[in-house]
C-alpha cells in the first residue's frame, strides 16, 4: 500500500514501488521473487549435512585436538567430509550422508596443519580389524631419541587414543574406548617395546568408527604435571575411520 508523505508517495502501488530519496520520488517495478534452482537446493542440503557432521566430529574429538587447532581446521574438515559423501553412490545429491561412504578419505586428517603428526612422530602404527570386530592398533618398538620431537622441559609423554562409534544420520556418538599410554622421557636411552591396543567394536555394527590420536607433552614435578601442548605444538589426527559392517 502506498502512503502519501507530504506529497511524496512511499510504498507499493500495484506492480510499482515508490521510494523517496532526498527531495525526489522514484518509481520502479516490483522485483520478481527469485526461485532457487533444484540443484542449488540440493547443494544447500548437502552443505548442511557436511556442516553438522563436521561439528559432531570436532565436538567428540575435542579431547584429541584440545581446541589447539589451526584457524581453518573447521573448513578443512568440512571440505574433506564433502569429498567423502561424494563416494556415497547409493543416494542422489542432496540426500547423501556419511553413511555408506568411503571414510578412508578422513584417515590422517590433521587437526592442526601447522604441526602434522608425521613431523613429530616418526613411526607409524599398524591397524587391523579381526573377524570378531576387534580393532587392533600396534606400534613397533622405537627409540625415543630418534622417533620423537619433544618440546623443552618435557619429561614425560602420553599417547592418547579415543575411539568413537558415530551415527551421522541421527547425529549422535558413543565412546567405545579412551586409552592413554605414558612414557617417562628420562628413560629415553632405552628402546620402547612394541605395544598394541585392542578396541572391541562388535556392538557397533552399522556405525562409523573413528579413532583419534594425539601426543600429550608433560612437565612433571612433585606437585602435578603440566601439559606443554600449545597451538604451535599439538600433533593430533584421525588415526583411522571406517564403516563397520
Amino acid at each position: 500500500m502506498g502512503v502519501n508523505d507530504n506529497g511524496f508517495i512511499r510504498g507499493l502501488v500495484g506492480p510499482l514501488v515508490n521510494r523517496k530519496v532526498g527531495d525526489k520520488n522514484y518509481v520502479q517495478s516490483r522485483p520478481k521473487p527469485v526461485k532457487q534452482k533444484e540443484d542449488t537446493r540440493k547443494a544447500g542440503r548437502e552443505f548442511g549435512t557436511v556442516s553438522r557432521a563436521g561439528a559432531l566430529i570436532r565436538t567428540y574429538l575435542s579431547e584429541i585436538h584440545q581446541q589447539l587447532h589451526d584457524g581453518q581446521m573447521g573448513n578443512r574438515l568440512n571440505r574433506q567430509i564433502y569429498r567423502v559423501i561424494k563416494t556415497n553412490l547409493d543416494r542422489e545429491k542432496g540426500s547423501r550422508t556419511l553413511s555408506n561412504c568411503v571414510l578412508d578419505r578422513l584417515v590422517n586428517f590433521q587437526f592442526n596443519e601447522n604441526c602434522p603428526t608425521q613431523d613429530y612422530l616418526f613411526i607409524d602404527p599398524a591397524i587391523s580389524l579381526s573377524k570378531k570386530k576387534k580393532l587392533k592398533v600396534s606400534f613397533p618398538e622405537f627409540d625415543m631419541k630418534r622417533a620423537l620431537i619433544l618440546p623443552k622441559r618435557c619429561n614425560a609423554i602420553v599417547f592418547k587414543f579415543q575411539a568413537f562409534a558415530f551415527n551421522f544420520d541421527q547425529l549422535r556418538s558413543v565412546v567405545i574406548q579412551d586409552t592413554e599410554w605414558e612414557y617417562d622421557v628420562k628413560y629415553k636411552e632405552n628402546i620402547i617395546p612394541e605395544k598394541s591396543l585392542s578396541i572391541p567394536c562388535g556392538d557397533f555394527v552399522g556405525s562409523s568408527i573413528f579413532v583419534g590420536f594425539t601426543i600429550l607433552y608433560l612437565a612433571k614435578d612433585r606437585r602435578r604435571p603440566n601439559i606443554l601442548n600449545e597451538k604451535d605444538f599439538n600433533p593430533a589426527s584421525i588415526l583411522t575411520a571406517f564403516q563397520l559392517e
